[in-house]
């Protein structure tokens, strides 16, 4: 299939190029960047890896293996130089890389003029790590390996040469310093080793006999891995992160398995039929295939049907054995017709479902917690030190925001992956979670505003109204704990014993409508109600919205005519 050099092929290119960036341009929401951040901070400021964690009270001073390390260091400096919008330059810039390295693997299959409904399947497989994560780094140096690969399997094979070995070996020891993702190097090295050799002893008379591809590389690229600061040991980080995937999965979205119910995943699902499809059809016309495209799409299909941060590499290495056997089954003609009800497809996809998305989800996860940092960071000499509770996606953020001043409880890190299981239980009813709080010793508590509503009954006279009103009135009893805080998107607790900054008695997240028939029964004065409202005022000076309270304020402002409404 020739390069296309008309106008309408180049824009049809051009616009298979954007929706591609398209699937690409997700905001930065990963909460993990913040304890990333920290990481990064602590290595330039102290020009030493942390050997032990130093952000949580839980485990502080215990042995962590920061085996991220190099990524780290290149976030704190664009985050330095940039701020956020450095991080999302950063995420575009590496994953957008990978664009030319597919459009090279299309031109070794002759297939320049599909590049412009392959770029945007390109960009779908690749929208599973649309955010920044360290993980960027680990697609960039798999598609440069599966080009690599190609090349070789097309072109005559990779034979072995100091140099070449000496480069492979630096290649994985750049990528074992920036993500744990390597493995999957050196599965699609071996596959490609074993794949290719057996392809030419079974099919020994094939008009285009592949390349091989030299074992040496393979015991080069796994050398090279072994070139970071912790040696071998880093692959027993690898093996209890494996280990523990199965109870993750339960916990994290980003361990479970992929399912037709959640449409983020359906790429994934056409990419997995596709590719098996295809490669079956291939089989069944030319009665052959090559083993290498067959072993990756096992290995790595088994992987992504397991946990769905493996699914990215599935998508990639299926997005390039299905097009080389497309070209194979149909006529280019044909292929192209087919690549334009493809090109329409992504862009309905990306249209419906997830550029909407885009545009409703503009606060990183962990910055849902800015509000509460700037309320803990301002009262830090009364409740500085104090044993703090975070949820799981906050613990960065915070870390990042009031170290020293407060350590977390959890964050994102694998160390806590222990704490993922007593604290679902502990969620499970009051009694529990009364139990594991004072089991934990916890002198601030701090929730995501997530929790049920619960049917509360009030009495006037003689007449019962039912109203909804937040379950942490339960889980948190004011006889132990002061409301401190709240905002959209936290409730800040402390326990009382010690002095405390005013707490928040009337004005409640959640329970203005309470309040509201409070005023309206006579049972609350409007004078008190607004005093408590301009402390709350003082006290959310950092959060991103009021909006809860400033609705509250209209209406009391218009007390006492609107009980009557």
């Amino acid at each position: 299939m020739e390069e296309n050099e008309t106008l309408g092929g180049k824009l049809w290119l051009w616009a298979g190029a954007v929706i591609a960036l398209g699937a690409l341009a997700m905001p930065v929401l990963n909460p993990d960047l913040w304890w990333h951040l920290s990481a990064g901070k602590y290595i330039v400021t102290n020009l030493r890896l942390p050997a032990a964690d130093f952000l949580s009270w839980t485990e502080g001073g215990a042995p962590w293996t920061d085996f991220e390390w190099l990524a780290q260091v290149i976030y704190y400096g664009v985050y330095a130089l940039g701020g956020k919008a450095g991080f999302f330059l950063l995420k575009m810039a590496v994953l957008g890389a990978t664009l030319p390295v597919f459009y090279s693997i299309l031109k070794l299959n002759g297939l320049q003029r599909a590049a412009f409904f392959a770029l945007p399947a390109w960009g779908l497989a690749l929208m599973a790590n649309a955010d920044l994560r360290p993980e960027n780094f680990s697609v960039l140096f798999f598609a440069l390996l599966l080009l690599k690969m190609e090349t070789a399997r097309l072109k005559g094979g990779w034979r072995a040469s100091p140099g070449g070995l000496a480069g492979l070996a630096a290649f994985f020891a750049l990528w074992a310093n920036l993500h744990a993702g390597f493995p999957y190097g050196l599965l699609l090295l071996a596959a490609y080793c074993v794949g290719n050799f057996l392809e030419l002893k079974t099919w020994p008379a094939a008009a285009e006999p592949p390349g091989l591809v030299s074992p040496l590389f393979l015991a080069a690229g796994l050398a090279g891995t072994l070139l970071n600061p912790w040696g071998y040991k880093l692959y027993s980080i690898l093996l209890s992160h494996a280990a523990d995937a199965g109870a993750l999965a339960r916990y994290l979205a980003e361990w479970a398995p992929p399912t037709l119910a959640n449409p983020w995943h359906w790429p994934f699902m056409a990419f997995l039929a596709a590719a098996f499809g295809l490669l079956l059809l291939r089989f069944l016309r030319e009665r052959r295939l090559p083993p290498a495209h067959f072993f990756v799409l096992a290995v790595l299909g088994f992987e992504a049907g397991r946990h769905t941060r493996h699914i990215v590499f599935f998508c990639m290495a299926a997005a390039v054995v299905s097009l080389d056997a497309a070209a194979r089954l149909w006529e280019p003609e044909r292929l192209l017709r087919r690549g334009r009800v493809l090109l329409g497809l992504a862009f309905l996809y990306l249209a419906v479902l997830v550029w909407p998305r885009y545009a409703a989800l503009k606060v990183n996860l962990g910055e849902e917690a800015a509000g509460a940092a700037a309320y803990l960071k301002a009262n830090a000499a009364q409740l500085g030190g104090k044993k703090l509770y975070n949820p799981w996606t906050w613990g960065g953020y915070l870390g990042w925001a009031l170290n020293p001043d407060y350590k977390v409880f959890t964050d994102g890190r694998y160390l806590f992956h222990k704490y993922l299981v007593p604290v679902s239980a502990a969620m499970e009813s009051q009694d529990t979670w009364e139990k594991f709080a004072a089991q934990s010793g916890f002198e601030l508590v701090l929730f995501r505003r997530d929790y049920a509503a619960l049917p509360f009954e009030r009495r006037a006279g003689g007449s019962a109204t039912t109203i909804l009103r937040p379950s942490y009135l339960l889980f948190m009893p004011e006889e132990k704990w002061a409301l401190v805080y709240w905002d959209a998107f936290s409730v800040l607790f402390a326990r009382r014993g010690a002095p405390l900054p005013r707490e928040l008695k009337i004005v409640r997240a959640g329970d203005l409508e309470s309040v509201k028939l409070d005023l309206c029964a006579g049972a609350l004065s409007q004078k008190a109600a607004a005093a408590e409202l301009d402390l709350y005022y003082k006290a959310a000076a950092g959060a991103r919205s009021t909006g809860e309270a400033d609705a509250f304020r209209a209406w009391l402002g218009g007390f006492p005519a609107a009980c009557r409404r």
